[in-house]
């Protein structure tokens, strides 16, 4: 049943109606796509054939945002700067690695991934962890305007173009910087480098294209997130990358095959509480790209829940096969209820080493969200019980039994408030 509108704010009818006579290229999403690749190509050296490849497949993801009835003016936009960010940084990566063979020798060593159910406190671990004087994270300005190493006054102007870039969504939503608060000079998700993501279908259904992604050879994309990494390690001080995304959890396998010493940082939480702040991260991307009437609260739940069973029963699969010591588990729980003790412990099994700095990032870690309004969900709301999601997450709760003990599940609020990720 369609919902009533609420976390819009008025200035987002108002973009829609500007907006509105933009959407007659959803005629032809095939047209747009080739136009994007043309305009990021010109003057510069072409895809590689595996790059070309691997990129076509975006081809279906913009058709889904055009072959939804309930798109908004907006919707058609945000669809269309998703793709043509990962055109362009496909077109730039190549050329500047064409310009600059050099870069091709640079190391990527034993990278950690965060990975785990999005709301599992993989924000907070990232953070700290990428945060170290001795790792980076790729920022959101880097995944923007990817290139070499710049000057002072250049990187502060590509921030503010990002920051820019970006604004919107806060300004457009009133839930969306509660749930997924970005800085365009902070560490931010992957996802902006690599070109596919289940997440890519957080706004509007993509039947084709997640069908595309349960059988796709994920490796390409991480080549190329491997060779943004060298693109942005070069001329830099050396340091150890941390990258996070939900939708790296499902390509554990792919990933290792690419960075084969690379380790994994896997957060646990009750599924069912990750299952209830999952579908409010969905509710508000719908609200963002649907119009009021398309918002269909009750198959959110159904939606994600079958998504996320088979994401996550491919990477337990995967887990098995990667031998001891590659994944190491960080429960919510202990995560939040003493970091103090469980991210020094953490650091200390991926080799790395606690000091002060990270005392104060873990600090500043915390205090942040405190300034945020708390995110509060329920399973209910989008059509799904606690025991259905139990189950079809089977697997992952006998994993779960394995871990130390949980604190029992309240799927209305996060155990901290609702501000930890």
């Amino acid at each position: 049943m369609p919902s009533t509108s609420s976390g819009v704010r008025p200035a987002l009818r108002l973009t829609n109606l500007l907006l509105a006579p933009a959407t007659r290229t959803r005629r032809d999403p095939d047209a747009v796509f080739d136009r994007m690749v043309a305009r990021a190509s010109r003057g510069r050296a072409p895809l590689s054939a595996e790059n070309a490849a691997d990129l076509d497949h975006l081809r279906l993801a913009l058709r889904g945002f055009a072959d939804f009835p309930g798109l908004s003016p907006l919707g058609w936009a945000a669809g269309q700067e998703l793709v043509r960010l990962r055109v362009r940084n496909r077109v730039v990566v190549g050329d500047l690695r064409a310009r600059h063979p050099e870069v091709a020798g640079q190391p990527v060593t034993a990278p950690v991934f965060v990975v785990g159910m999005p709301r599992t406190g993989t924000t907070l671990a990232y953070n700290v962890l990428s945060r170290s004087p001795a790792h980076r994270g790729p920022r959101l300005w880097e995944m923007t305007f990817p290139g070499l190493a710049v000057d002072d006054a250049t990187e502060a102007a590509l921030v503010r173009r990002t920051r820019r870039k970006f604004a919107m969504t806060s300004r457009l939503s009133d839930t969306w910087d509660t749930i997924h608060p970005m800085d365009a000079a902070s560490e931010e998700e992957d996802t902006f480098i690599r070109a596919h993501s289940e997440m890519h279908a957080a706004g509007v259904p993509m039947p084709d294209y997640l069908d595309r992604l349960a059988t796709f050879d994920a490796r390409p994309d991480y080549r190329f997130l491997r060779d943004t990494l060298q693109l942005l390690s070069y001329g830099r001080p050396e340091r150890r990358w941390v990258l996070k995304h939900p939708a790296n959890l499902f390509h554990l396998a792919a990933i290792r095959d690419v960075f084969p010493d690379a380790r994994f940082v896997w957060t646990h939480r009750a599924p069912e509480t990750a299952m209830a702040s999952l579908c409010s991260l969905a509710e508000s991307a719908q609200r963002i790209h649907r119009r009021p009437d398309a918002v269909d609260l009750a198959r959110i739940g159904p939606e994600w829940l079958a998504l996320m069973s088979r994401g996550v029963s491919r990477a337990l699969e995967q887990r098995a096969a990667l031998g001891p010591d590659v994944v190491l588990d960080l429960s919510y729980d202990r995560l939040t209820g003493d970091p103090g003790f469980v991210l020094p412990e953490l650091f200390e099994r991926l080799g790395a080493r606690w000091g002060a700095d990270d005392d104060a990032n873990l600090a500043a870690a915390l205090d942040a969200p405190r300034h945020l309004p708390p995110h509060r969900y329920t399973l209910e709301r989008f059509g799904l019980e606690p025991g259905e999601v139990r189950a079809a997450l089977g697997d992952y709760v006998d994993l779960l039994r394995t871990l130390p003990a949980q604190r029992p599940a309240d799927p209305r609020t996060d155990p901290a408030g609702g501000r930890t990720q």
